[in-house]
This record gives C-alpha cells, sequence and structure tokens, in this order.
C-alpha cells in the first residue's frame, strides 16, 4: 500500500475499461480501451509503489466480466480497491458482471457506481431516458450492493450542464468524467485519466501522473467552460 498522504493532497485517478481477451462483441472503437492482462499487472505495480505525495484512485467502466475475474484478484493482492462503473442493463450478460460479481465486488470493499442502463450518451435525454439511466439503473445497483450508489461516470465521457443538473439534483455526489488531468479538493466534476491499448510508454507514464499538455490544458479549460456557460444541449 502507499505510504499515508495528507488529505489535501492532490488525486490523479486512473481508469481501466476491460483487461485481457472480451467475452462479448465490442462496440466500434472500444477495442482502444482493452489492455492485456500482464500490462494492467505492470500498471497496477507502479500505482501501488508510487511515492510521489498524491494521492491514486482507481476506476472502471461498463461492468466488464474481467472486473471480477482479472481486476479484483489483481487488486486485492496488492491491498488496493477501486470503484466499478456498472451498466445495469448489461448485469447477467456474456462478458459482462453478474448479480453475484456485485455483491461480491461490494462486500471485498470496492465502490459501486453508476453507469446508466445502456451505454448512451447522456446528453439530451429525455424524462424517460433519465428515468432508466438514471434512476432504474441506479436502484438495481444499490439493491445488489448494498451501497449507496451516489458517484456516476459519463458514457463516452460525454456530459452538458443538463447531465450534471439532473444528476446533482438526484443527490449524486459526483460525476467522473474522460477530461484527464489531477483532482484538488473534491469537486463534483472528477476528470480521470483513461487507460488505453494504444499509449505509448510515454503517454501511459503522463496519466498516471496526472500530466496533461499545456496545449490540451487549454482545450480542458475551454471545454468546461462551454459545458458551464452554454444551455444544456448545445
Amino acid at each position: 500500500m502507499p505510504d499515508p498522504v495528507p488529505s489535501d493532497a492532490p488525486r490523479v485517478v486512473v481508469n481501466f475499461h476491460g483487461i485481457g481477451r472480451p467475452g462479448r462483441v465490442l462496440e466500434p472503437g472500444e477495442d482502444r480501451f482493452w489492455i492485456p492482462r500482464d500490462r494492467f499487472r505492470r500498471i497496477l505495480d507502479a500505482l501501488a509503489a508510487a511515492r510521489d505525495g498524491m494521492v491514486r484512485e482507481i476506476t472502471f467502466d461498463d461492468g466488464n466480466a474481467s472486473d471480477a475475474e482479472i481486476a479484483a484478484p489483481e487488486l486485492a493482492a496488492r491491498g488496493l480497491t477501486a470503484t466499478f462503473f456498472v451498466l445495469a442493463g448489461r448485469i447477467g450478460a456474456a462478458g459482462s458482471l453478474s448479480e453475484g460479481d456485485i455483491r461480491a465486488l461490494a462486500a471485498a470493499g470496492h465502490r459501486i457506481g453508476l453507469h446508466g442502463h445502456a451505454h448512451v450518451d447522456w446528453r439530451g435525454l429525455d424524462g424517460a431516458g433519465r428515468a432508466r439511466e438514471f434512476d432504474a439503473a441506479r436502484d438495481r445497483l444499490a439493491a445488489l450492493s448494498g451501497q449507496a450508489v451516489d458517484v456516476a461516470a459519463a458514457p463516452f465521457g460525454l456530459y452538458d450542464r443538463g447531465v450534471t443538473a439532473a444528476l446533482k439534483a438526484r443527490g449524486f455526489r459526483a460525476l467522473c468524467t474522460s477530461d484527464r488531468g489531477r483532482v484538488r479538493g473534491r469537486p463534483f466534476l472528477v476528470a480521470r485519466n483513461c487507460i488505453r491499448a494504444d499509449m505509448s510508454p510515454e503517454a501511459e507514464a503522463q496519466a498516471l501522473a496526472g500530466v496533461v499538455s499545456p496545449l490540451r490544458a487549454v482545450r480542458r479549460l475551454l471545454g468546461l467552460a462551454r459545458r458551464r456557460l452554454l444551455p444544456a444541449g448545445a
């Protein structure tokens, strides 16, 4: 386990998707987010050994079966925990977490978060869509995990003012994004650093450190400003 760090230390949130061989048909472009098991082990070793005064947090998106089959044992071997953002509509499907897997992850000390029902863009959802993606999906995950599900991760990293307002109104305390960088304090929008199969060693190291290039940092700030200032769906 990493040495204790101050509670106000910057955080780097590292995000994974699938590990090893997929057990389902992937969506177009999704293969970029599946990494081999040996690479996953090496990254976990680096996270567990980090001694740079930053807090490392680990998340997983989509609720793939590899979360339980590969990730959970490797995390346990290093004394690490994670947040698993699960698609409620895929529970029990081939290549995805089962109801028992979700119970086991929660019992092992991991947190279960909301990724929606289906893997769809949350922007522009109507009332029925929000009821399905936010409310019904959350209720099912809470019932299975025995936890209060109060953190969410936006599919595809896409969100706007309408999404953040709808989640806040439902009592969510954080929305995890794919904006990259480090996190300070406890903001509602939590930037994450996604690990991809096509990353160079240098890009991977930057992701694990939460380092963002100056150009990307400017683009991120402009994107955040656009989401906060323009009307929902704009």
